[in-house]
């Protein structure tokens, strides 16, 4: 059902993808064509926001349930774009025969996310990103208790 708290959570994780990931490219040490990498970082936001965040947080919802639900929505995010990027990347080295089977790509989904995830170790992208998870729980209650 479609709920302004939906929308301001999925609008407002959407923009923190976004941002983080080109906060990412500016932080990258190799020269690495990143592609749609920006753009399916603000789907995979628009979705968390949708699913975890909007559909959780009401009107009625205390300070400590729109934090953590805004921190679960943020780790959830982060999860599934690592699985998504991960993914994409070992898809890459696989139809480039890097590996010998289906297993030692799906096993090597790991340390790549690990190498992803170290990118996101820089002050100013946690900061972005603890901001996002929790402007967007906060803006779903306040839009969810303005538009019943």
């Amino acid at each position: 059902m479609l709920t302004m708290g939906k929308v301001a959570a999925a609008a407002t994780l959407a923009g923190t993808g976004y941002l983080v990931s080109t906060q990412v490219m500016q932080v990258w040490e190799e020269n690495f064509d990143f592609g749609l990498f920006p753009w399916v970082s603000a789907a995979i936001g628009a979705w968390a926001g949708w699913t975890i965040i909007g559909r959780r947080v009401t009107r009625r919802s205390s300070v400590s349930q729109v934090i953590s639900y805004g921190v679960t929505g943020l780790v959830m995010m982060l999860l599934v774009a690592f699985f998504v990027f991960a993914g994409n990347e070992a898809l890459r080295k696989s139809l480039a025969r890097r590996y010998d089977g289906p297993i030692e790509a799906i096993l090597d989904m790991i340390p790549i996310s690990t190498n992803w995830g170290a990118n996101l170790l820089h002050p100013h992208i946690l900061a972005t990103l603890l901001a996002g998870g929790l402007l967007s729980a906060v803006m779903a209650r306040l839009v969810d208790r303005i538009w019943k």
